[in-house]
């Protein structure tokens, strides 16, 4: 792993341990690829910040900010922002604002459902990784409670990448386990679909480690599978809730 990763990762953890907060444990949408049902209260707000470095044809490395605000009971905002470097490029990608929005929650069988819609601005973007269009996605998210150890979590939707005409179907799945309140596991399947070529599958799991009710240090690695060219890649955050 590279060294400069974890002096980062752990600087975070050490910068925020002095901060506390009573109540629930923070619930976040990192560091898999789905996001979740959950939704901030009212005049909370998130942020939730991270590492990401992989492999593919070229090494790229972004740094990932969402902060996160409830709106209401059932309606959360969240401001994105990534800065990094990709096919040796570095500079800012599209900003976006993402809303999410609770539809029903669990009453068995029927699980929690949760609408997203994630706007990329084209214009919040240096140059080289300005799209032509405005990426948009719209996804459903669900989520069960299997026990109190467990839960299970998928989404479905579409999503335009600002580049071509063409939209790609999302599929997330995810099962996690937290045998302790402190430490949870995840383990995640992700894939694109296009009526233009093969669909795109992924792997990843990983390691939430509750420090506080309100922060949370985190460690993923993924990769492509049923590929022979691989993009690999590792993930190291921290997320912090506050109220306002």
């Amino acid at each position: 792993m590279d060294k400069k990763l974890l002096v980062v990762f752990f600087f975070w953890g050490f910068a925020y341990s002095a901060a506390g907060q009573k109540g629930y444990p923070i619930n976040t949408d990192r560091p898999d690829q789905s996001d979740g049902t959950y939704t901030l209260p009212k005049n909370y707000y998130q942020l939730e910040t991270g590492v990401l470095y992989g492999r593919e044809s070229d090494d790229y490395f972004y740094h990932n900010i969402m902060l996160r605000y409830g709106l209401s009971s059932k309606t959360e905002l969240q401001l994105l922002l990534d800065y990094g470097t990709r096919n040796t490029e570095t500079g800012i990608m599209p900003a976006g604002l993402s809303v999410k929005q609770q539809l029903l929650s669990q009453k068995s069988p029927l699980p929690d459902i949760t609408a997203v819609v994630n706007l990329r601005f084209p214009f919040l973007a240096t140059n080289n990784f300005k799209p032509d269009k405005l990426p948009v996605d719209f996804l459903l998210a669900f989520e069960n409670e299997l026990s109190d150890q467990f839960s299970a979590g998928y989404n479905f939707g579409l999503s335009f990448d600002g580049e071509s005409t063409r939209n790609d179907w999302v599929l997330t799945t995810s099962v996690s386990w937290a045998p302790v309140k402190e430490v949870a596991f995840f383990s995640e399947y992700f894939s694109r679909f296009s009526g233009i070529s093969s669909p795109d599958h992924n792997i990843d799991a990983g390691i939430l480690w509750l420090l506080k009710n309100n922060l949370q240090l985190d460690i993923g690695v993924g990769s492509t599978i049923f590929k022979d060219r691989k993009n690999q890649f590792i993930t190291m955050g921290v997320s912090y809730r506050f109220k306002e």
